[in-house]
């Protein structure tokens, strides 16, 4: 295995072909690439991955890059074989997978019923720190959302993978529940959990959509994705105590203030030169403190309905409940090394796998290997169906 992150020399010079890249990944089964913002410094090192014949795994969560990253290489990584999985990390993994087992859930309790919405609603519990590369990617990011960046890459994406079109489902039934809600600017609320929500601001439901696109173009007959199965409605949230007005609050403005300035270049860099103080604290240069990754956790609940369900009626929903340590600096590298050694177990397709080589996010390659699911398990990362929720206390990022 191979950290590419390490060879940060070697970055700039894979731009003309990588020779050193090259010769050092030709000698590793993996690469976990571990520097960001991927926009600037990612491709370089995964196109030398694919070229080398070496699976590739990133902790990527820009939008933009899996687009250019899919137009760029995916098809030359599928002819040799090889494997490049992006948002490896916090930002998908918890999200993706836990909504391809409440899916799986779902249709294994109710045979010949369809998913017709899936809710994700992130939750912190003592998270109070995080690294500022990740402010600086969000800012690029909406920057390219705003100023019509990522809409020319997915126009790019449509020319070059007409797959896509042809495999395009049908549309959602006028008659299948309208669920779950996304809220608009004010927060919503979740009754069951006792929360507050907001819509999640991170890559989370273009990274589920996308592994839902790639999935269907892939394994056209899918029996959860394929070309015939309607998609569900999806809604990513952030989720706090329903009792803490003012962080609720504190989080409006903060965002507000952050859409606005990050819809402009100037504003861009008025965020970049000052993340501490656009983000109240949260995101700074030298991230959380020791105590503070040693008792930060995550919980993430993940709820599927079905396409009979009505409110008040428990009788389709499937809920899953993810939960690990502190999202950033521990339970991201244990959620990529676990999707490592599922890679490295012998066989690809033997481990249930959906496809051997590509460039993909998690979701279309792991929502149906049990393998990966134990191997998260076993790296503290819990994925647990769960007949209905239990209440903790909450707090946001």
């Amino acid at each position: 295995v191979s950290d590419a992150s390490k060879d940060t020399s070697g970055a700039e010079s894979a731009k003309d072909g990588a020779p050193e890249l090259i010769q050092v990944f030709s000698q590793s089964k993996i690469v976990i690439a571990c520097a960001g913002p991927y926009r600037q410094c990612g491709m370089p090192i995964i196109t030398a991955a694919v070229a080398s014949g070496c699976d590739y795994l990133d902790l990527c969560g820009e939008p933009q890059f899996f687009d250019q990253v899919l137009i760029s290489l995916d098809r030359k990584a599928r002819s040799s074989g090889v494997l490049a999985i992006s948002a490896a990390a916090f930002d998908c993994v918890p999200a993706e997978l836990g909504a391809a087992l409440a899916e799986r859930e779902l249709l294994k309790q109710h045979p010949g019923a369809k998913c017709a919405g899936v809710e994700v609603i992130h939750t912190m519990q003592n998270v109070s720190g995080a690294n500022a590369t990740t402010f600086h990617a969000a800012v690029d990011g909406f920057y390219a959302a705003s100023s019509g960046e990522l809409a020319a890459s997915r126009k790019k994406v449509k020319e070059s993978y007409p797959e896509f079109q042809e495999t395009m489902p049908p549309s959602r039934p006028k008659e299948w529940p309208k669920i779950p809600e996304t809220p608009g600017l004010m927060p919503g609320h979740n009754e069951g959990l006792g929360l507050r929500t907001l819509k999640f601001v991170g890559a989370d439901a273009s990274a589920i959509r996308s592994s839902w696109r790639y999935l269907r173009s892939r394994v056209p007959e899918h029996a959860r994705k394929g070309k015939n199965v309607p998609e569900p409605r999806l809604s990513v949230l952030m989720g706090m105590d329903s009792k803490d007005t003012m962080s609720a609050a504190k989080l409006i403005v903060y965002g507000a203030t952050f859409s606005t300035l990050a819809r402009f270049k100037w504003g861009c860099d008025v965020l970049h030169n000052y993340p501490e103080a656009f983000s109240g604290g949260v995101f700074t240069s030298k991230g959380p403190s020791e105590e503070e990754l040693q008792n930060a956790k995550f919980t993430t609940y993940v709820t599927a309905y079905g396409s009979n369900y009505s409110d008040g009626d428990s009788s389709q929903v499937a809920r899953v409940k993810v939960g690990g340590p502190e999202p950033g600096y521990v339970a991201t590298p244990a959620l990529i090394v676990a999707l490592a050694l599922t890679i490295l177990e012998a066989g690809k397709y033997e481990v249930g796998l959906a496809f051997d080589s590509g460039c993909t996010l998690p979701g279309a390659l792991f929502g149906d290997c049990e393998k990966v699911y134990d191997n998260m398990r076993a790296e503290g990362v819990s994925f647990d169906v769960v007949q209905e929720f239990g209440g903790e206390s909450q707090s946001p990022v």
